[in-house]
């Protein structure tokens, strides 16, 4: 097997002058960095990003494009249409919103990803791969690494190293977005106020907050208009109304199965029943997300060329659909399990074996309602990172869970978001759980 190139974060290795400067930069201009990031935990502030090699970046990329291609594969070898991969997955028939069950499972469906990484002695391994439209990060990830650079830029030792941030995945998106919908569209970005988003539950504000990420869509060709979903309406032809304009495709960024129902969904949903506009992307996605397809990978080696197998048993971990009879397996192994569900998002539902007692994971075996999937415990690495407390001025350096995420759009990569835990916090690495994020800053393979 050829040797891969690692992907660990490089904080260890890097020289003591380019971590003194890091953290330098970091107590001058923090406050710039992260000015209105959506973090729900305001306690801590980051010193400064996770830091990796061009290479690794490279690897991780090429995992995600790779993976993402094999999880298609896997669910075309059993259904045709979304709707029989619904059924094959036992989702129920109106768990999705806007769900089209005749919607062929093309190549389409894949041209919005963000794999979820934990890093394995450097080895990257993917516990979700996240198929949406929806993608969450992007804008903050983007912003974090984008202002980390402009603070960093007149000084000459990081210049040396060749410090730089990855391709912007605004524009990324923004590019699939215009090559999916066509040229000349209005393209509306429905957020949901009853989301989890800061700030989503305050409509204008929202809209305010995003105009110059909607003045970057239309400087790339999206003429782009932000509004909420509930805001919606429909003209007397049946079209989509955003306030006084029509709308002719809908950039879709709320989950499908975790939207409100209101006067806007409704006529969101007959407008699109009546198919007069484009989505990006369709909701039958959200079905690729589902965990259970990891499962399918590891049943489906056989089938694979040596080289897909190979990155399935390298990069993916060994997943198994659970039912009563691995009950008494999985409470053996608590210690080496993860416990998931295979439609819930946001860390919900999960139960990581070592830090649960075996009375609650029991309890959780036996309460759990619908499809879930026990999966192989990653022994991730730390990452070691330096933390402002705003409050008090107090600088902490701990040891924290630690997750990466690189996206690919129109099967392209670019960007990456990574998520680490507060000082103290536990296991599950997510924003809606106090979750910090941070960009990636890339540098130059030889840092001596």
């Amino acid at each position: 097997m050829t040797e891969r190139p690692s992907a660990a974060e490089l904080w260890p290795v890097l020289s003591e002058g380019v971590r003194d400067k890091l953290l330098a930069y970091g107590h001058k201009h923090w406050q710039q960095v992260y000015e209105d990031v959506a973090l729900q935990n305001q306690n801590w502030i980051p010193l400064r990003s996770p830091v990796a090699t061009r290479a690794g970046y490279d690897e991780m990329s090429r995992i995600t494009q790779r993976v993402s291609q094999l999880v298609l594969d896997a669910c075309r070898r059993r259904a045709r249409t979304a709707g029989e991969l619904r059924q094959v997955l036992q989702v129920p028939a109106d768990r999705i919103q806007l769900l089209d069950d005749t919607e062929p499972l093309t190549g389409r469906l894949i041209n919005a990803i963000r794999s979820d990484l934990l890093l394995e002695q450097g080895v990257p391994r993917m516990v979700e791969c996240n198929v949406e439209s929806a993608l969450g990060g992007v804008l903050d990830a983007d912003g974090v690494i984008k202002r980390w650079m402009d603070v960093y830029a007149g000084e000459p030792l990081f210049r040396a190293i060749g410090a730089a941030a990855p391709p912007s995945a605004v524009d990324a998106r923004y590019d699939a977005i215009r090559s999916d919908v066509g040229p000349g569209k209005v393209t509306a970005m429905l957020f949901t106020a009853g989301g989890g988003y800061p700030g989503a539950d305050r409509p204008n504000y929202m809209i305010n907050r995003l105009k110059p990420f909607a003045d970057r869509g239309r400087e790339l060709g999206v003429d782009l208009v932000v509004y909420p979903v509930e805001w919606v309406e429909q003209d007397a032809d049946g079209r989509l109304k955003a306030g006084e304009q029509t709308i002719d495709a809908v950039w879709r960024m709320f989950v499908p199965p975790f939207v409100n129902d209101s006067p806007g969904l409704q006529a969101l949903r007959l407008a699109n029943q009546a198919g007069t506009f484009r989505m990006y992307l369709p909701t039958a996605v959200w079905l690729l997300s589902n965990k259970t397809i990891f499962a399918w990978l590891w049943d489906d080696l056989h089938e694979l060329p040596e080289e897909d197998a190979e990155i399935v048993r390298a990069q993916i971990p060994r997943t198994w659909i659970y039912g009563p009879e691995l009950r008494q397996r999985t409470i053996n192994e608590r210690e080496h399990l993860v416990f998931k569900p295979t439609d819930d998002y946001g860390g919900h539902g999960v139960f990581i074996g070592p830090q649960t007692s075996p009375e609650a994971w029991a309890e959780a075996l036996d309460a759990a309602e619908g499809p879930h999937i026990i999966q192989e415990l990653i022994e991730a690495d730390p990452l070691t990172m330096q933390f402002l407390k705003p409050e008090t001025g107090e600088v902490v350096e701990a040891d924290v869970s630690y997750c990466v995420s690189t996206y690919l759009f129109d099967r392209i990569p670019a960007g990456v978001f990574t998520r680490f835990s507060p000082p103290g916090a536990g296991g599950v690495v997510n924003l809606t759980q106090g979750a910090l994020t941070g960009g990636l800053l890339l540098v130059n393979g030889e840092l001596t």
